[in-house]
């Protein structure tokens, strides 16, 4: 039986490496695209998820899984550093490169559906990039890491009410960024 996150984490704060490499096998590929969806490029992405994964290895011990479960946990460290390091200047014109995007499962589908699928996929995350920061992140979490907001207003330390209002309010923003009719389906 595959240990829990919450397992796992205390024997990373008793310095067990197999038990970071589990948890890296875990998560890399989640906190990866948490990031590179925030972050919009590569490079900077795989950067700030090696260094959310050591930030994990060396604050093992202030881990506390009563308070909250692991996901979310990993996620505000990896939220945190991304928020820093688009502070600086160097990063503030961002763009998610159409090759970064996460690529879509297997299909059955011809070659016609899997390029539509493509160029919709570029106008999503073209109209995503668009919004603010703050818009940016809540949908990213909500929507693509599909946390709660209770999870969310966690990581964040925003009340539960202003993050459900800015979801909103970036929903109406891509709406209208794509084009999308009220009350028809995205």
């Amino acid at each position: 039986m595959e240990e829990t996150d919450e397992a796992l984490m205390a024997a990373v704060a008793g310095g067990d490496a197999a038990a970071l490499s589990a948890l890296y096998d875990r998560y890399e590929r989640p906190t990866f695209n948490l990031i590179l969806r925030l972050a919009g490029r590569r490079d900077v992405a795989e950067e700030l998820m090696q260094e959310a994964f050591t930030r994990l290895w060396t604050t093992a011990r202030l881990f506390r899984g009563e308070r909250g479960s692991f996901k979310p946990w990993l996620f505000t460290i990896a939220l945190n550093l991304t928020r820093s390091e688009l502070s600086r200047k160097r990063y503030r014109v961002r763009h998610l490169e159409p090759e970064a995007a996460e690529e879509l499962p297997a299909s059955t589908a011809g070659p016609e559906a899997l390029a539509v699928r493509a160029q919709e996929r570029e106008r999503i995350e073209a109209a995503l990039n668009r919004l603010s920061p703050r818009l940016r992140e809540i949908v990213v979490l909500r929507i693509y890491q599909q946390l709660k907001f209770a999870e969310i207003a966690r990581m964040t330390g925003a009340p539960e009410g202003t993050l459900k209002a800015r979801f909103h309010r970036a929903v109406a923003e891509l709406r209208v960024l794509l084009g999308v009719k009220e009350g028809s389906c995205a």
